[in-house]
């Protein structure tokens, strides 16, 4: 939701945390927390942290109604004799999952981006009975954004993993599959047709289509592209306060990859938004 919030709105809430003893990481948590209220019309989020103390005291100079989360106890009681699970099968061909996806994607890449988000392309990917579901009228716009957002986020994602140079398996094991209930708030048709689980799976085969497009198309840049793009995000993400270490194994994890693809985005959106057919 913060994305419907201009970003130099988003960055002045984050520097307004850095400047008052907030760190970088809490800073993005108050700025995204405001503006998650902002597009929902939410005068006073609340936000629920483990972190008390004076972490707790400053989000709440900056907006955002912080409360200490106390998880209540769970105690689990095991049953003497416990099922054994059933065999999961694998994945069929051509799922998120599996190969067959992968390599339908890189296929579809080859035919231009028109073509690799073609509805019928990426319908392939999902099964059946959710397009049926989606199909339905009072679903349909609830679809078309479901495909929108995540088409854009991962197309994102995979861009920012070819710039930096992943390989294919690092994408596969650490882009892939990255899909929340969190990140799918607000999606829901206002009928209640797509069920939840609908919901994820769908944004899931979008997100997950869109990584290998948007990887293949950075992977086939040259390196005066790739690092022009790195450069861009990278002073961003500099200017917002963030800071990875040391260690080059940092710039091959998800949490950066996902923070360079964000920085990223407007440059990607604008590559990605002529291709989208519904």
């Amino acid at each position: 939701m913060m994305t419907q919030v201009p970003r130099a709105q988003v960055w002045k809430w984050g520097n307004e945390g850095l400047n008052h003893g907030l760190s970088a990481f809490d800073s993005d948590v108050v700025a995204q927390v405001r503006a998650g209220g902002v597009a929902r019309g939410i005068k006073n989020p609340v936000f629920l942290t483990r972190d008390s103390g004076g972490t707790l005291v400053a989000m709440r100079r900056r907006g955002v109604q912080a409360l200490d989360f106390r998880a209540p106890e769970v105690r689990l009681k095991v049953p003497r004799n416990t099922p054994t699970p059933p065999e999961v099968p694998p994945p069929p061909a051509g799922s998120v999952a599996g190969e067959g996806f992968w390599s339908a994607a890189k296929a579809g890449f080859k035919a231009g981006l028109k073509e690799a988000f073609k509805a019928e392309n990426i319908a392939a990917m999902i099964p059946d009975l959710v397009l049926m579901v989606a199909d339905k009228v009072a679903a349909r716009e609830a679809f078309k954004n479901i495909q929108v957002k995540f088409i854009k986020e991962g197309f994102a994602k995979g861009v920012a993993a070819g710039v930096m140079g992943w390989s294919e398996e690092e994408v596969a094991s650490n882009l892939m599959n990255r899909i929340t209930a969190f990140r799918v708030q607000g999606l829901e048709d206002p009928a209640g047709i797509l069920t939840r689980a609908t919901i994820l799976q769908v944004a899931e085969a979008y997100e997950n289509y869109a990584v290998v497009i948007g990887f293949q198309f950075s992977s086939a840049k040259d390196l005066k592209w790739k690092r022009e793009m790195v450069a861009k995000g990278s002073k961003i993400l500099h200017q917002y306060g963030y800071y990875f270490g040391t260690d080059p194994q940092a710039l091959f994890e998800y949490e950066f990859i996902d923070k360079l693809a964000w920085t990223l985005q407007p440059t990607t959106n604008a590559i990605v938004e002529p291709a989208i057919r519904h």
